[in-house]
């Protein structure tokens, strides 16, 4: 009798933490996803079209992010930065209703750039920006009087 109480006070201890771990997680795995088409569309050749980009937008970015608009933006960021050597996932960040999600790529032209992607509280991509990260000052010796 006690090694079937345990046993049910251990199923119901896990049951309860899973249902409490990782709350965030299907939202993680869908804004991945998200990610990794537009770090494709950089990246990836063919790129993906824009008919495959334009459902994980938001309805207000989607207004200004047209066709046109994309193939500028592909061609912007290889100019800007080179070619993408490796992009790796940094942070899940939840603010609020938004989220934002941040990888770091290497480029060509840039050793170091944070790729910063914006989401709704539906999914949908508001805002990508990329910041260049500034390499650390190096320590210049005091000078003596």
């Amino acid at each position: 009798m006690k090694k079937i109480l345990l046993l049910l006070t251990t199923l119901v201890a896990m049951t309860a933490c899973s249902l409490c771990f990782a709350a965030d997680g299907n939202d993680l795995n869908k804004q991945q996803k998200t990610c990794e088409r537009f770090i494709d569309a950089i990246d990836a050749a063919p790129a993906p079209e824009y008919a495959v980009i334009s459902p994980l937008l938001n309805a207000k970015l989607a207004e200004k992010f047209t066709d046109k608009v994309y193939a500028a933006w592909q061609k912007g960021v290889k100019e800007q930065f080179g070619q993408l050597k490796e992009a790796k996932f940094i942070a899940f960040e939840r603010l609020g209703t938004a989220s934002r999600v941040t990888y770091v790529g290497n480029f060509a032209k840039n050793d170091k750039v944070a790729i910063i992607f914006a989401f709704d509280e539906k999914n949908a991509l508001l805002e990508l920006a990329f910041r260049p990260i500034p390499k650390p000052a190096e320590a210049k010796p005091a000078e003596s009087k």
